[in-house]
């Protein structure tokens, strides 16, 4: 669980978000998302939405991970994140949950949704 867990947390970061080689190697080609905004993405749109992000002083916060096993070679991952803004504002809360694949290239997100949620108390991971 701990790779699908650092490789979530990667997604989160700009700079990977920026990296083809990063992305390539993280997502799926048949990826499929419902976003937290309820918009549906595959792997184009969702590589040309990455693409057109600007850089941001706040950070994607997430806990309470916990992985299912579908079978040895396919796990789902759920989790929360909120977005916390600079001066630690914290808004954008959502549970989240994603369908890691484990090809030949390794570990890679084939589905991701995020629904929105209430508040809850941010914690350590």
């Amino acid at each position: 669980m701990d790779i699908l867990i650092q490789q979530e947390i990667e997604l989160h970061q700009y700079e990977v978000r920026q990296n083809n080689d990063g992305i390539k190697r993280l997502i799926h080609p048949d990826f499929s998302e419902v976003g937290r905004s309820g918009d549906s993405y595959n792997f184009m749109s969702i590589v040309k939405m990455m693409r057109a992000e600007e850089p941001s002083t706040s950070k994607i916060h997430s806990q309470n991970y916990e992985c299912l096993l579908l079978s040895p070679s396919v796990h789902l991952l759920k989790y929360q994140t909120a977005l916390v803004s600079e001066l630690g504002d914290v808004s954008n809360y959502a549970k989240r949950c994603s369908i890691w694949v484990l090809t030949e290239a390794g570990w890679q997100l084939k589905y991701h949704q995020g629904t929105p949620c209430l508040p809850f108390e941010l914690t350590d991971r």
